[in-house]
């Protein structure tokens, strides 16, 4: 997967410090002229020593600030020298148009990081969980049980054999009738909630793997899970229950769901498709039939 400097700050920026983030934002909002700047330089614009400038880009996995740097050139050549962010921060008394403008400049952002944060090889690896188990489970606790839920319908329609259940006890229950045969896939922003870590637990107590969806590098869920693939930490002010995120996950998800798809026999997955077509279009007809009644 190619390395991008300016995703890395964006995924890596919950693990900053207070003064480091000051750096990633200045950074974010400067680029072409930070390419151009000495480190101490950087540092005065910032109002921080040098030291804590290394200590943001040791955090990025760089040991040289010249190559840093260098990458950073590299990367706004790359993009067309579009690298540098417009103001994208909602803020109060913002018009209905700065706020549409900065909704989706925040949410392509986000989108655009995706080719640059997942990796295909994890891709791959969590495809091949999928199509290997016997059952795969969805959860997600609070606004995740939303990608959750979602993510089970399309691979309920594809005819996979999945459970999806947004009661938490009864989740735990299912999650420890699972076996080494089967998958539990664990959505959750911030990776902490306590529900999501619980069935994680039990889960990998009876032997099935793990998959963790996140935000968070640094998080519990990270730390447990068999296979993580990290969603965009990039929400602005006035967003509530991660936004940005929740939109990155459901990409992913449907990145999962297409993958395992296109893997189907053609018979299969036609057969499959509109049997669950059929069911929901013979519903619909007796509902209007009882409509004209």
């Amino acid at each position: 997967m190619e390395k991008n400097v300016f995703t890395e700050i964006r995924v890596k920026y919950n693990t900053l410090s207070k003064n480091q983030k000051t750096v990633a934002n200045y950074i974010l909002k400067n680029s072409k002229k930070c390419v151009r700047m000495t480190l101490s330089e950087l540092g005065k614009e910032c109002n921080l020593s040098e030291t804590t400038i290394i200590r943001f880009i040791n955090k990025l996995d760089y040991t040289s600030y010249q190559a840093f740097r260098l990458d950073m050139a590299q990367d706004i050549i790359k993009d067309g020298g579009t690298m540098e962010e417009e103001d994208c921060d909602i803020k109060p008394g913002d018009s209905i148009s700065e706020v549409k403008r900065k909704v989706i400049r925040n949410a392509a952002s986000a989108i655009n990081d995706i080719s640059k944060l997942v990796d295909n090889d994890k891709l791959t690896s969590v495809m091949e969980l999928i199509e290997r188990a016997e059952r795969v489970m969805f959860f997600g606790a609070g606004g995740s049980g939303v990608i959750a839920m979602d993510v089970y319908h399309k691979f309920l329609k594809c005819g996979k054999n999945v459970i999806h259940e947004s009661n938490t006890h009864l989740a735990l229950i299912h999650a420890a009738h699972l076996t080494k045969r089967d998958v539990l896939i664990l959505i959750s922003h911030e990776g902490e909630s306590k529900e999501v870590l619980e069935c994680a637990k039990i889960a990998q107590s009876s032997g099935a793997k793990v998959v963790g969806i996140t935000s968070y590098m640094n998080s519990d869920l990270a730390k447990m899970a068999d296979i993580c693939i990290f969603s965009s930490t990039n929400d602005a002010a006035f967003y509530t229950e991660a936004m940005v995120s929740r939109l990155v996950q459901l990409v992913i998800m449907d990145m999962l769901v297409v993958a395992y798809s296109t893997r189907l026999e053609d018979a299969e997955a036609r057969k499959a498709l509109e049997a669950s077509d059929k069911a929901l279009v013979e519903m619909k007809k007796r509902n209007e039939e009882k409509g004209n009644i």
